[in-house]
């Protein structure tokens, strides 16, 4: 008859086994480290203690044209919209504006401000002429 065994933390190391037995992952990571501080639970609850408002996907923000606001109404609707939307941008671009969405607005009514806009990542750069004229020679028309 073989003797039993009795496990103790003299006769039994659990750093070896649990060597021995664990999960090894030796892969390259996938983890996308850039988004490690926008991803943290603790910023998220911050935010969301500061705003109220728990994060949603982001949207570029779009320069809309309003012609067909004609009453109070669609015109306060349209003001709400447009603030409910720069409130859903990341706080830091809204803290280079003030927390003011006029201010935004003002920014980007004024051309000098192109390039500031793309560095923040709030507009994106136009092809040059010339990689425009040779990617519409490159692309066949619906013609032939």
């Amino acid at each position: 008859m073989k003797p039993v065994f009795l496990r103790s933390a003299f006769n039994y190391d659990t750093n070896q086994v649990s060597d021995e037995t664990g999960l090894k992952c030796l892969d390259a990571s996938l983890t996308q480290q850039q988004f490690a501080e926008e991803a943290d639970i603790n910023t998220i609850v911050n935010r969301f203690l500061k705003s109220g408002v728990l994060p949603t996907p982001a949207q570029m923000p779009q320069y809309v044209d309003y012609e067909g606001v004609f009453d109070f109404q669609s015109a306060m609707n349209a003001v709400r919209l447009a603030d409910e939307n720069f409130m859903r941008m990341d706080a830091k671009i809204r803290s280079r504006f003030n927390n003011s969405p006029q201010e935004f607005l003002e920014f980007f009514a004024n051309p000098d401000n192109t390039q500031e806009a793309i560095r923040l990542g709030l507009a994106i750069p136009q092809q040059s002429s010339s990689v425009a004229k040779a990617t519409d020679e490159a692309t066949p028309s619906k013609a032939e």
